[in-house]
């Protein structure tokens, strides 16, 4: 098997990666690829496919993994993909049942055989883009825009929910039409719209907890416009354990989702920032292979075949 490493050298060292691959790190099958800038990790999966490697493993954070996504789809599905978690959020790799805390273990995973089929999120407004995780508009997508570097360097991913604190001062609401698959349209005015395909935002948030990723269905979410006090509360429940967001938000399920905003949303897709006045999200059923872990979060083991569960 052909393997090649991406990840990002301002995260991972060339050091700290030797201590995570396989005993066979010297079998020039096992390449190291350090991205040159923050959306390189597109172009090196995209190389990975022209040149026919069997696996891109990503060490980095969602925002790597996600442009590595879109260097392999959609003209290499049968490429596997294995992640080492070195982001401050590692939230694909949560649903996915690999602990940011056990980088050994998650070595493993990437290295290892366990895969699944995981759904996409095909995107289109004036390009088109996937999603593997989630596209977390709204207040979530202000606050993945504000949250600093430094402050995610210095607290991980408690930098989210302190930027969150502050952003509480001033929430913009958004005027919605959204139209599930053939529907009529809902018109709604919200704070914040998820259109999920795995569990988890801003460090392990559930923003989306019923979510499942080889399941063929997207999970949206909106949040209505709430009080600052209880958006808080909602926020510190989930800290103490309780992994519920307010009785008021509106859950849906659906193949195909169209989006139009006024004024336009800010979002986070996987990390990456956009704005959005209109948008289609739609799921693609079983667009790529990732190495998974022993307890997936998000996926339902009983859809996988005896093989891939082996």
């Amino acid at each position: 098997m052909r393997v090649c490493v991406i990840y990002n050298p301002r995260v991972v060292s060339d050091n700290m990666l030797a201590q995570l691959l396989p005993r066979n790190r010297h079998d020039p099958t096992c390449e190291l690829w350090p991205t040159d800038g923050p959306t390189d990790a597109q172009r090196l999966a995209q190389l990975a496919v022209q040149r026919q490697y069997d696996r891109i493993v990503v060490a980095g954070g969602d925002g790597t993994v996600g442009q590595a996504v879109q260097g392999i789809v959609p003209d290499c599905p049968s490429m596997e993909l294995g992640i080492l978690p070195f982001g401050t959020g590692n939230d694909l790799a949560r649903s996915l049942g690999i602990n940011p805390e056990l980088l050994g273990l998650a070595s493993s995973y990437a290295f290892g055989t366990r895969t699944a089929p995981l759904d996409l999120i095909r995107l289109s407004d004036t390009t088109r883009r996937y999603c593997i995780n989630v596209a977390n508009g709204g207040f979530g997508g202000r606050v993945a825009n504000d949250v600093q570097s430094i402050d995610k360097q210095r607290w991980g991913a408690l930098a989210y929910w302190m930027t969150s604190v502050i952003d509480l001062v001033f929430i913009p609401e958004f005027s919605i039409e959204l139209t599930i698959d053939d529907e009529p349209p809902i018109y709604r005015t919200v704070i914040g719209v998820a259109i999920a395909n795995g569990k988890f935002v801003g460090g392990g948030f559930p923003i989306a907890p019923q979510a499942v990723m080889n399941d063929g269905w997207l999970d949206v979410v909106l949040i209505p416009s709430l009080p600052s006090f209880d958006l808080m509360t909602a926020g510190l429940g989930f800290m103490l354990g309780f992994e519920q967001l307010p009785g008021s938000v509106d859950t849906f399920r659906a193949r195909r989702v169209q989006l139009r905003s006024n004024p336009s949303m800010p979002f986070s897709i996987d990390g990456e920032l956009a704005l959005c006045e209109e948008m289609t999200f739609e799921i693609v059923p079983a667009a790529l292979q990732v190495l998974i872990g022993d307890y997936p979060a998000a996926i339902d083991e009983s859809l996988l075949s005896v093989g891939e569960n082996d």
